[in-house]
């Protein structure tokens, strides 16, 4: 895999593209670019067949290990890995440790192992099970093992064990992939955790820089995934990345996971950070959300009689015996999003988003969502799927003609005029 940096704007926000996949050579992905989430090696709601109707274009796959590693024997018993298996070869493939549109499980530190939290319970994972998985699903790219348990409240005795243990699993996983016939010419991403502590994390990009053969850093440990990286404090983060981006080499790409706002977004790439995930398109569509904000200097911002919807997060999916039940009453900042499932649109036949091109908006009205929704319809779900992942990927389309033009500002406050409109 070969990173270039195309431009850089007076922001520090980067264009680039990655290219040289040894699987897909003709593919080229330009950055920052958006991956798409998969569970179980599957985009949420949506068929291969579907898949196609929104994007034919060349895209990466998201493939998280927790929903996979049930799974592991028998990808390796089919030997061709995970792309060819899922019937999606012509798509590349990254994985990655957790999955970050679900929460993560809090406090459940093992010496020399990470906690998946899988439909079937909890699995300890150690480096050598860890790349074993790794050479049965043959992924394009993947994520060493980390440990990125940590938010701002956490002691500085977790954020230190959090580097310690990074650090030792990247270079178990660098050196295990180094002897491995399968995977020693894939590329894999070394994590950067610390949580909010500037020193940690210096002293992870410090240990973690002198790996060979690192094809580029995951910034790790600021949420615990899920809805916790909707609710990111930037005032918070900022300073913190900022310390670690002008550490990183300039030359390898940046990946940040999570379903975080837009707006945060859009102030990550502003900083230089080269890739993220779809989880926002995913969890808004669970919850029977459109996304409906600007997603590019374009279109214009819309007018929205709604009142902001206000509903809980969504629960853990799974559980254990031994795992306290999710308590989070804390309701989801949904000023991105119209709630479907209001009864303002009975009646209403406008489709999701005026002059969007996705097929949902070309040929369903909200009035017929709202309706799947409210009676539990299975094409409820897979209607908005589509739409906020062609809307997602849009925004991707603009955040990048912005960059271009230098107006990745301006995209920043068109996004901010809107959240102030919906607020009011």
């Amino acid at each position: 895999m070969k990173f270039s940096v195309t431009s850089v704007a007076k922001s520090t926000a980067r264009l680039g593209s990655l290219t040289e996949f040894p699987r897909i050579p003709e593919v080229v992905l330009e950055t920052p670019f958006l991956l798409l989430h998969t569970r179980g090696a599957s985009v949420p709601h949506l068929s291969y067949d579907l898949l196609q109707m929104v994007t034919n274009e060349h895209h990466m796959l998201q493939m998280p290990l927790v929903t996979l590693v049930e799974h592991a024997k028998n990808v390796k018993a089919f030997g061709k890995g995970i792309a060819d298996f899922a019937g999606l070869k012509e798509y590349l493939t990254y994985a990655t440790v957790q999955d970050s549109g679900t929460t993560t499980p809090e406090g459940y530190h093992e010496k020399n192992s990470i906690s998946l939290w899988t439909r079937g319970g909890r699995k300890l994972v150690d480096p050598h099970t860890y790349i074993s998985c790794m050479e049965a699903l043959k992924p394009d790219i993947f994520q060493a093992m980390v440990d990125g348990d940590t938010s701002p409240s956490s002691s500085f005795k977790r954020v230190k064990r959090s580097v310690d243990d990074t650090v030792k699993w990247s270079s178990i996983c660098a050196d295990l992939k180094e002897n491995s016939e399968v995977l020693k010419d894939t590329p894999m991403l070394a994590c950067i955790t610390g949580g909010y502590n500037i020193k940690e994390r210096l002293r992870c990009v410090a240990e973690t820089k002198e790996l060979a053969g690192v094809a580029g850093y995951v910034i790790d440990g600021f949420h615990t995934n899920g809805e916790s990286a909707s609710k990111l404090n930037w005032e918070e983060v900022e300073p913190v990345l900022s310390e670690i981006l002008s550490s990183l080499p300039d030359s390898l790409p940046r990946v940040f996971h999570g379903p975080v706002t837009p707006i945060n977004l859009v102030k990550l790439v502003s900083k230089g950070i080269d890739v993220f995930d779809a989880t926002y398109a995913w969890l808004a569509a669970e919850r029977g959300g459109a996304l409906i904000f600007p997603n590019s200097l374009l279109k214009e911002i819309p007018q929205v009689s709604e009142t902001l919807p206000s509903v809980k997060a969504l629960p853990l999916e799974v559980k254990d015996d031994s795992m306290q039940e999710n308590t989070n009453d804390e309701p989801v900042d949904r000023v991105y999003e119209i709630d479907l499932k209001n009864k303002l649109y009975f009646s209403d036949t406008r489709p999701l988003v005026e002059g969007c091109s996705c097929y949902s908006c070309r040929k369903y009205s909200r009035s017929y969502v709202h309706h799947l929704l409210v009676t539990s319809e299975l094409q409820g779900p897979i209607l908005l799927m589509m739409h906020n992942l062609h809307h997602y990927i849009d925004f991707f389309r603009g955040i990048r003609s912005a960059i271009k033009d230098d107006q990745l500002q301006a995209l920043q406050t068109k996004l901010e005029s809107f959240v102030s409109s919906r607020r009011i």
